[in-house]
């Protein structure tokens, strides 16, 4: 094989061009040159992704169009250039590749995953990194990024949150709570989904939202005014109509309860107040109570108004309040 061959067929085999005839004279030349043949190899095992493979082959027809149609030189000097053109072509591909892969991985590195707790007795509202609102309940956890970088916009709650999601049709926003996922482009919704708890709320006030399990499975379609409720131990959805400012008037400091029962309720006052209440007897945590509260009343208030009946007792010692009925 003669030198000047030698540098065609491997420029060509850099640039893939070479058919079955040369292959067979690239392959004794490996052989005879076992050194050279390693740093071929290297580089014809250099990987890129599509769309930058795609950009490099436009870019080295456009230097070889430009060879052959302006210049008329040796042969020789169109080696050269032939030769230079797959030296450009792959240094673009390693240098784009390595930029690319260099900068996702700062990102990823960057990244890092925020654990906010909020303690009983407290409300806190907070601005994620794609400009969403959050705001928090009382006894409740939220995990999310320092910068959303992949394709969704995925953040973790135990307890109870409302959203109001800043709409981005190509990152949807994902809101994991417990087994369920909620996923939207841009709305605002309520997910309560304290771990004690038997079921999982999400109410939804503006926008259309998505429930279901993973991967997709069971899913349900929301649309304003509709909560759906996932009972963790059937793992079955229900959806139904419902007032929304009683699900989330929490966040305005507003309590609203519809024939709940007491020992609902007292839950919901331990964690809004960092109070612990003890109610005696199974027949006084099954009683069904209807009221709202919507003037900032405090806790004595409210137990003076749901304990007003004759038969009901009410004593507070700090932080404990026992409740118990009077026979």
């Amino acid at each position: 094989m003669k030198e000047q061959d030698d540098i065609d067929i491997i420029c060509n085999g850099l640039l893939n061009d070479n058919g079955r005839q040369d292959e067979l004279r690239l392959e004794q030349w490996s052989k005879d040159h076992p050194a050279s043949r390693k740093l071929y190899d290297l580089l014809m095992h250099i990987k890129m992704p599509e769309n930058i493979a795609e950009y490099a082959e436009s870019l080295r027809e456009s230097i070889l169009t430009e060879v052959n149609t302006k210049i008329e030189r040796s042969a020789f000097v169109i080696r050269v250039l032939r030769i230079s053109a797959a030296a450009a072509v792959i240094l673009l591909m390693i240098g784009t590749f390595s930029y690319l892969s260099y900068n996702a991985g700062y990102q990823k590195q960057n990244s890092q995953l925020v654990k906010l707790e909020n303690p009983l007795g407290t409300q806190t509202s907070l601005t994620l990194p794609d400009g969403s609102r959050v705001t928090l309940n009382a006894g409740s956890t939220l995990s999310y990024p320092t910068a959303f970088t992949g394709k969704e916009r995925k953040v973790f709650i135990e307890g109870e949150g409302f959203f109001e999601v800043k709409h981005d049709i190509k990152h949807p926003f994902v809101v994991k709570a417990n087994d369920i996922y909620v996923r939207v482009l841009g709305t605002k919704f309520n997910v309560k989904a304290y771990s004690e708890e038997s079921n999982i709320e999400v109410t939804l006030s503006e926008g259309r939202v998505e429930v279901s399990l993973e991967n997709g499975i069971s899913a349900v379609q929301m649309e304003p005014m509709d909560q759906v409720d996932f009972d963790k131990m059937k793992r079955i959805f229900t959806k139904k109509s419902v007032d929304v400012k009683n699900f989330t008037g929490w966040k305005d400091n507003r309590m609203y309860f519809n024939e709940e029962t007491f020992e609902t309720i007292a839950r919901q006052l331990e964690r809004k107040f960092n109070v612990r209440i003890h109610i005696n007897s199974d027949r006084l945590k099954k009683t069904v109570f209807t009221g709202d509260f919507v003037r900032g009343e405090n806790l004595d208030q409210i137990l003076k108004v749901m304990t007003h009946d004759e038969r009901i007792n009410c004593k507070r010692d700090g932080d404990q309040i026992y409740i118990k009925e009077i026979k």
